[in-house]
């Protein structure tokens, strides 16, 4: 019997081996080798040895790597780019620039073969050190919620000091904080990273710079606002020969911004009186609204366009024309039933009318009645002035008479 068994061992481990062969099979179809490929950031390391001679560098490319990996199907579902570390040591820093780069795969190493990737280096340049203290700004976008304006803006710190590549430093201009205000309808803070920007508003990359913070805070207050009209009395008189064409001024009214109790007491405001007199061209009065709101303990809250009141006065020449009409026609008011008149002198009586040009335009001559007034005049013989009725802003340039000689019946 023993030995019936010891000559069916051979067959035995070939049997084993075989079945080994097949589960390896098996398993390859099943979960077959694949190539994946990830990028990776670089991290820097020994960076501190530029700087010991106050210089300081600039990545011009490898801030990133692409690595290609063979693996099993499975494990390349599972890898992620955090599974993998990328490092750059400054301390092998060629003459030329480059620092070579080193992938490490932290987990499943023993399962990954890295088929490209390791051979890359991260290029730099080097240049002197530049530092820079610069004011923050806050800036805001959005508009706040109806009935609320944006009070005061505060930026703690706001002071930022900025260390890098000398020709970079040189460019920021400003370092803005903004924030979204977007509805908002309460005092707020938000926390929010500085933007550095260059002369001509264009947004400065920060990898490469050293930044003494990485969030401000930005406190946002809010106003309460009222509408309150303006007002304004403007008198205006052209002189002799020329007329007003228009006088206005603008805004009549404007919002205002404050605090509840300081804009309960403003009703109105109001500006002293514009007096302009014997005007010969058009003229333009301006007013300094803003100061004036802000000595009422407000501010406008539309300054750009509401920050003066402007009055404007358009003068211009009248133009003028002859007019005839029959004698006849001239028509006497306010006559006495108890007395007769008589209309002496020629048969025609010729005068001058002027006024604005627009006005001139449209009189219609056939529509304007020629009088004199004859009230209170009893026996006698008068030089009557003519006067004019229906005819808009339209006057004689001067005083054109004739004779009446008034008797009893």
């Amino acid at each position: 019997m023993k030995k019936r068994l010891m000559n069916n061992l051979g067959m035995k481990l070939i049997s084993l081996a075989l079945a080994i062969v097949f589960w390896l099979v098996v398993v390859s179809l099943e979960d077959p080798d694949g190539t994946r490929s990830y990028e990776i950031p670089v991290t820097r390391i020994n960076e501190d040895l530029i700087r010991e001679n106050n210089m300081t560098y600039e990545v011009v490319s490898g801030n990133t790597v692409t690595v290609t990996i063979r693996a099993r199907q499975s494990i390349l579902r599972d890898l992620t780019a955090k599974d993998f570390e990328a490092t750059a040591d400054f301390s092998k820093l060629s003459f030329v620039g480059a620092v070579p780069i080193d992938v490490q795969v932290n987990r499943y190493a023993s399962q990954v073969t890295i088929i490209s990737g390791t051979n890359n280096v991260m290029q730099i340049s080097i240049e002197e050190l530049g530092t820079a203290d610069i004011m923050i700004t806050a800036r805001t976008t959005g508009s706040v919620a109806g009935g609320k304006a944006l009070g005061q803006l505060s930026v703690q710190p706001n002071m930022i000091h900025i260390e890098g590549a000398a020709t970079t430093v040189e460019k920021i201009a400003t370092v803005c904080a903004e924030v979204n205000v977007s509805g908002l309808s309460e005092d707020t803070s938000f926390d929010v990273e500085p933007i550095l920007y260059d002369q001509e508003g264009n947004e400065i990359d920060t990898t490469d710079l050293s930044l003494n913070v990485s969030s401000v805070e930005v406190n946002v207050s809010l106003l309460d606002t009222k509408t309150v009209p303006v007002s304004w009395n403007v008198e205006a008189s052209a002189a002799a020969g020329y007329g007003i064409r228009s006088q206005d001024y603008a805004p009549k009214e404007v919002t205002i911004a404050g605090d509840k109790d300081t804009l309960r007491t403003i009703r109105a405001i109001t500006l002293d009186d514009y007096v302009a007199e014997g005007l010969t061209e058009s003229v333009e009065k301006i007013v300094d609204l803003e100061a004036i709101v802000r000595d009422m303990g407000c501010r406008l809250v539309d300054p750009e366009t509401e920050g003066s009141v402007r009055a404007a006065v358009n003068v211009e020449a009248y133009e003028e024309r002859e007019e005839k009409i029959d004698l006849g026609d001239i028509r006497l008011e306010n006559i006495d039933s108890t007395l007769s008149y008589t209309k002496n002198g020629s048969e025609t009586v010729t005068f001058e009318i002027q006024g604005l040009e627009t006005d001139m335009r449209n009189l219609d001559m056939d529509k304007v009645t020629v009088y004199v007034d004859m009230d209170g005049l009893e026996n006698g013989t008068y030089d009557v002035p003519l006067q004019l009725e229906g005819a808009p802003n339209v006057t004689l340039t001067e005083e054109v008479t004739i004779q009446v000689t008034v008797r009893g019946k």
